[in-house]
């Protein structure tokens, strides 16, 4: 079932319902599943492997997508046979979807209907940039593929213009929890478990100022976390000062140098951890691996 023909207000009831003034709730994070969908062999596993973990594991209230979800509407459908057509997901573009002009438009219509949305992005990327609010935190999901001009460029930046949105988002909510999450890390880091590193000169930006801006932006309005994709390898630890969460990719069977991963993001009060789930190595079983607290 296509996610954007689901009736628009009958998500926004569920959303309303279960959004209202929540401070001890859960999340999840999983993306880089690109194209490794359904397992075509017996006993294997690939997203959808990934979907039933998550819902086993508790599926939380929705699921955060930092990108490379190509095509965005095949991994929908994924969700939607798993996890229910109600449940909802926040996407952010990664580069593969800016490669493909479908994907953009699939997501800036996503994003032109879905209910919850606080604020809109700068001119350029009013859809695929945006932030929201549930419970007691505030999310911002940055198009890091966005010049000032185009949401759907190749080189990876947080440019000035998105730097300026950023900054009058995070002064305007009083949220005592924020998020943010996109594609790129803001630095590569290996797999926790197999020690592989992918894209290790990678940074969601190559501009040391526009680095140093976002970076004393998360300390300055005291982001608890940067969620991220594009490695393909799951990490989650502290990089100049920032907890970074790295969800690595849910291929299942479909990348074997690291075991596929979901993270589970559990808010309690003003307090906040993730729970690392990995797979084995046919996608199948997920199992706990590691909990992390994210300390402020």
């Amino acid at each position: 079932m296509n996610f954007l023909k689901i009736s628009t207000a009958f998500i926004l009831v569920a959303w309303v319902g279960s959004a209202a003034a929540q401070t001890n709730f859960s999340f999840v994070a999983a993306g880089d599943m690109r194209n490794y969908l359904h397992a075509k062999k017996t006993g294997e596993r690939q997203f959808d492997g990934c979907c039933a973990a998550i819902k086993s594991a508790g599926a939380g209230e929705f699921m955060i997508v930092p990108g490379d979800a190509d095509p965005m509407a095949s991994v929908r459908a994924v969700i939607d046979e798993n996890l229910g057509t109600n449940y909802l997901w926040y996407p952010v573009v990664g580069n593969h979807e800016i490669e493909t002009s479908g994907d953009v438009k699939w997501a800036q219509a996503w994003a032109a209907q879905v209910p919850g949305l606080v604020r809109r992005g700068p001119p350029g990327a009013e859809r695929t940039t945006y932030s929201f609010d549930f419970g007691n935190s505030h999310f911002i999901a940055l198009n890091e593929y966005y010049d000032g001009k185009s949401d759907a460029v190749i080189k990876a930046d947080v440019c000035e213009a998105a730097l300026t949105w950023l900054e009058q988002d995070l002064a305007a909510t009083k949220k005592p929890l924020i998020w943010i999450f996109g594609h790129k890390p803001i630095k590569s880091l290996p797999d926790m478990d197999s020690g592989r590193i992918r894209h290790g000169e990678d940074s969601l930006t190559t501009n040391p100022a526009h680095l140093e801006r976002f970076r004393h932006l998360c300390e300055q309005y005291h982001v608890r976390a940067y969620l991220c994709g594009h490695t393909h390898d799951c990490s989650v630890e502290k990089v100049q000062g920032i907890w970074q969460a790295d969800s690595g990719h849910a291929r299942g069977a479909g990348d074997s140098g690291a075991p596929s991963t979901f993270l589970k993001f559990n808010v309690a009060g003003e307090n906040a951890s993730v729970d690392i789930y990995r797979a084995d190595a046919n996608g199948v079983n997920y199992t706990l691996k590691k909990t992390v607290a994210l300390t402020p």
